[in-house]
């Protein structure tokens, strides 16, 4: 069937009916995406839900699993036993490692589409007043560090892995109103945010949603009614794919998805001050962890594309609110040295006022001093 697009243009469109027949039939090898219908070896679509599965990997590690027993078979009626054994051996052991990786892949697949804590999002429309939007452009800066490739607005997305291990297809999507949240509800880009779910009900994968998830409601909206108020920048991201590497690292607990505990009442960000509990707040949000350690101590922070960040507990003893201030402003420390390429300060000087600072250094400053090794 064909009928004019929004664009005045032909497109060829599919009843309900056959569009469920061909997802039934061809299953990942069938995607409608926008207007171009290819090849998507790990997303199988019906509707509005989105199933992620690499049917291909799981079918190859079930005929590697058969073959391993068929081999054993074989192997144990050999006359010699010098063959007898060392088939039986190793085709035990191709047999049993490709059983237990299926078993870690089909939990992984069943984390990633059904997650424990998957609930409805919250019924909410955000009015996106001009003090809302302005709110949520400081928050936009922070968003930036995945969501563009320059670091810059507008939130066009980006390739998570252009280099790195095949995963699949993961990128962190387009946010203007060109990508697929223009399809989403506020309180499912909420619930995105704050809790790792997808609009489908999927979990999502790599989403700081665990520093996120205390992100007060006035903070959150904000940045929802920024996102809504971007001009609408092509193109649009190309969905999720995960292949069963992927699965495996997650079903075996390698590797975590983003879902958090479903929110059921209002979170209240601490008052806009210079205290404590602000700056430890603030520091939260602005993922500190990600490069300087859980307990902000340096070296590795858990995210393989995230650089090591040094001691801040060390630094901050010598340092007074005015040597930090300036250095966030500046990206040039007390000492005259440049920050390291991969430190983000020109984000977090477009995102925190220099109250912000004050609460985030009083907080930091306020830290036990302690090393890496007694992290």
């Amino acid at each position: 069937m064909e009928r004019n697009g929004a664009d005045g243009n032909r497109e060829c469109t599919w009843p309900a009916v056959e569009k469920k027949v061909l997802a039934e039939a061809f299953g990942p090898l069938y995607l409608q995406h926008g207007r171009d219908r290819r090849l998507a070896p790990w997303v199988h679509r019906v509707g509005a839900e989105v199933t992620l599965f690499d049917y291909f990997g799981v079918t190859a590690l079930l005929l590697l699993a058969a073959s391993g027993t068929w081999l054993g078979r074989r192997a144990k009626h050999a006359e010699r036993p010098a063959i007898k054994w060392v088939g039986l051996v190793l085709s035990s052991v191709v047999a049993l490692a490709c059983t237990a990786a299926l078993v870690a892949v089909i939990v992984g697949y069943y984390r990633i589409n059904y997650p424990a804590n998957r609930q409805a999002a919250a019924d909410i429309r955000i009015s996106g007043t001009p003090d809302q939007i302005a709110r949520g452009a400081r928050f936009g800066a922070l968003c930036a560090g995945c969501h563009s490739a320059d670091g810059n607005a507008p939130l066009v997305g980006r390739n998570f892995l252009p280099d790195g291990p095949s995963f699949g297809t993961l990128w962190a999507p387009n946010l203007t109103p060109a990508g697929e949240l223009a399809n989403w509800s506020d309180g499912e880009v909420i619930r995105a945010i704050r809790e790792g779910v997808h609009k489908s009900g999927r979990s999502l994968v790599v989403m700081p949603s665990p520093v996120f998830h205390q992100l007060g409601d006035d903070d959150v909206e904000a940045i929802v009614a920024y996102l809504r108020s971007q001009p609408a920048t092509q193109p649009s991201s190309p969905p999720t794919s995960l292949n069963v590497l992927a699965a495996f690292l997650i079903g075996s607990g390698l590797a975590p998805t983003s879902v958090q505990p479903h929110i059921t009442q209002r979170v209240l960000a601490p008052p806009e001050e210079i205290s404590v509990e602000r700056g430890k707040y603030l520091i939260s949000i602005a993922t500190c962890s990600r490069c300087h350690g859980e307990q902000l101590t340096g070296g590795e922070g858990g995210d393989p594309e995230a650089p090591a960040g040094p001691n801040l507990r060390a630094i901050l003893t010598k340092w007074e609110v005015e040597d930090f201030i300036r250095t966030i402003r500046t990206g040039v420390d007390p000492y005259n040295h440049t920050l390291a390429e991969g430190m983000p300060w020109k984000e977090i000087s477009a995102f925190a006022s220099d109250t912000d600072l004050g609460a985030m250094y009083m907080y930091l400053h306020g830290l036990p001093l302690m090393t890496a090794t007694t992290d």
